[in-house]
């Protein structure tokens, strides 16, 4: 039996669906889904948005025409797609901050170099990029020569990517060349892997929440990709992804962490100074990923995403060091969530349980020269070690 802190009768009944539906009683579980929808569920209620999308994707999952009746309802608060990820992007703490604590550790290493490649796996629009060139400018640590091979599966997004990381290349007077590669990671064929090196310098790696979408296949997978990069002699890879458990084959195990995971989100968007409408919108935002968890089968989920120490056990397996003390990125100030700081990775906690993790992890069990020279500028003497995570 699934076991869960969650009081309500609402809750037992999306349970009660998720049991019906095992012991090959689908018809029972659509009734008991249809009872929750047309009795149970407040349409005025911004904490029922959640149990009506956990809903649709279990009435979608059961194949029941109830998804129909609930779409209705959502279709009420419906946006375009780009305006929900504007949304949550400028408003959602845990992806603002996750871009902040990336771009600190991305920038320990582009710093000051006299060329450098940055590797960024699913670039998107390069809106955290082009933010991380101009903090550096006005820091004052732009390389001089900075290479970016960027990997996106999406054509229009890697053309604005380009167009975008140019544009602010040429107004902060930075040399900067651009490769794109449309696909995603895991299907590189042998002649694109090997166009990915550094052409003077050392290889940086980055991948913003795109990881989790690596499916586990006869021929390749999560580590292969780690091995690979770890072969190119990258000198760090820095990752953002969700802290849940979504890429097991068990479905009970992945409602249960989906609606912890989501659940924490919703609270934290309820926090959040924006109107209703827009805290509905943002968690109307999370209901493809839903939907793709709990109603998908299989072999076509995408969504798959694993807890924090999971990541960072991988890029160990692959040959790389897991960064031990991750203090001096970590912290926020005035933040509606909370940082934590582990061997391997910088955690984005609300009500005590990390919602979004921010991994790094590199090739040497030594400091990156830069940063050695950097604080010795500074004064700092000893090393800065960085251990391997203990198996």
């Amino acid at each position: 039996m699934l076991q869960t802190a969650e009081p309500t009768a609402k809750y037992h009944a999306l349970l009660a669906v998720l049991h019906e539906t095992k012991d090959n009683r689908p018809h029972v579980a659509r009734e008991v889904l249809g009872t929750l929808v047309d009795h149970q569920l407040d349409r005025e209620s911004d904490d029922d948005v959640r149990y009506y999308i956990f809903a649709n994707a279990l009435a979608k999952r059961l194949d029941s025409r109830r998804a129909a009746t609930i779409n209705l309802y959502l279709q009420e608060y419906e946006t375009p797609q780009i305006e929900l990820f504007n949304l949550v992007a400028r408003h959602l703490p845990t992806v603002g901050a996750a871009g902040t604590v990336a771009n600190r550790l991305l920038a320990q290493h582009l710093a000051g170099r006299p060329t450098v490649t940055l590797l960024d796996i699913g670039i998107g629009t390069a809106r955290q990029e082009v933010a991380l060139l101009h903090e550096m400018a006005r820091a004052g640590t732009l390389p001089e020569c900075l290479t970016v091979i960027a990997i996106e599966p999406n054509a229009h997004c890697l053309a604005e990517a380009q167009r975008a990381l140019r544009e602010t290349a040429d107004a902060l007077q930075l040399d900067l060349r651009f490769r794109g590669i449309c696909a995603v990671i895991e299907d590189l064929t042998e002649q694109q892997w090997a166009t990915i090196r550094a052409d003077d310098g050392p290889l940086v790696v980055h991948a913003a929440f795109a990881m989790h979408h690596i499916r586990e296949t006869a021929t390749s997978g999560r580590d292969d990709v780690f091995v690979r990069l770890r072969a190119l002699d990258a000198e760090v890879v820095i990752l953002c992804e969700p802290n849940a458990d979504h890429h097991t084959d068990s479905f009970f195990r992945r409602f249960e962490s989906a609606w912890d995971h989501f659940s924490r989100t919703f609270r934290l968007i309820d926090g959040l100074d924006v109107s209703p409408r827009e805290r509905r919108a943002m968690k109307l935002f999370f209901t493809r990923e839903i939907e793709d968890i709990l109603a998908n089968d299989e072999g076509t989920r995408c969504e798959r995403h694993e807890p924090s120490g999971a990541w960072v056990r991988r890029l160990q397996r692959s040959g790389f060091y897991a960064a031990p003390d991750l203090s001096g990125v970590a912290a926020l100030g005035d933040s509606a969530i909370a940082t934590s700081a582990h061997e391997g990775y910088v955690g984005l906690d609300y009500e005590g349980t990390t919602l979004v993790s921010i991994v790094c992890a590199t090739r040497s069990a030594k400091p990156a020269p830069v940063e050695t020279e950097r604080r010795r500028r500074r004064g700092v003497t000893g090393p800065l070690t960085l251990r391997p995570l203990p198996e």
